[in-house]
């Protein structure tokens, strides 16, 4: 069996604005999609949030999220407990947890963030890996 190799483009990244309600600039970019995994993954992805910029508090249904802290100094709230986090630092967002990211710094916030799919959501998911070759 072969195994595929991935190039993603790391360049030019998304902005946005505003990001569920927040507030300021997301520099955005979405490196893989769990289409494209063998793994129980939705997504990796890179974000630099520059100061003053916010990610307002939202719900995720369908996955649950890892954040690892690059550089910067933020302030995350997770279902109404508010903590700061900077460099090192991995936050990790439960299914339906209520979460937000704001960047309390002078710096841009840059965190890189995995979307994984727990069993209860893999359970009702129909099997489709692409790496596979058919029959």
């Amino acid at each position: 069996m072969s195994h595929p190799l991935i190039v993603a483009d790391t360049g030019s990244p998304s902005e946005m604005h505003g990001l569920h309600g927040g507030r300021g600039v997301n520099r955005w970019k979405r490196f893989v999609t769990g289409l494209m995994l063998h793994a129980d993954w939705d997504s990796f992805e890179h974000n630099r949030l520059a100061p003053g910029a916010a990610i307002g508090e939202h719900v995720h249904t369908r996955t649950e999220e890892i954040y690892f802290i690059v550089s910067g100094a933020g302030r995350m709230t997770l279902d109404g407990e508010t903590r700061e986090v900077g460099p090192g630092d991995l936050a990790m967002t439960p299914l339906n947890g209520r979460h937000s990211i704001e960047n309390i710094g002078d710096t841009d916030l840059e965190f890189i963030v995995v979307e994984a799919l727990p069993p209860s959501i893999v359970d009702l998911l129909p099997v489709y890996r692409p790496s596979e070759s058919e029959a």
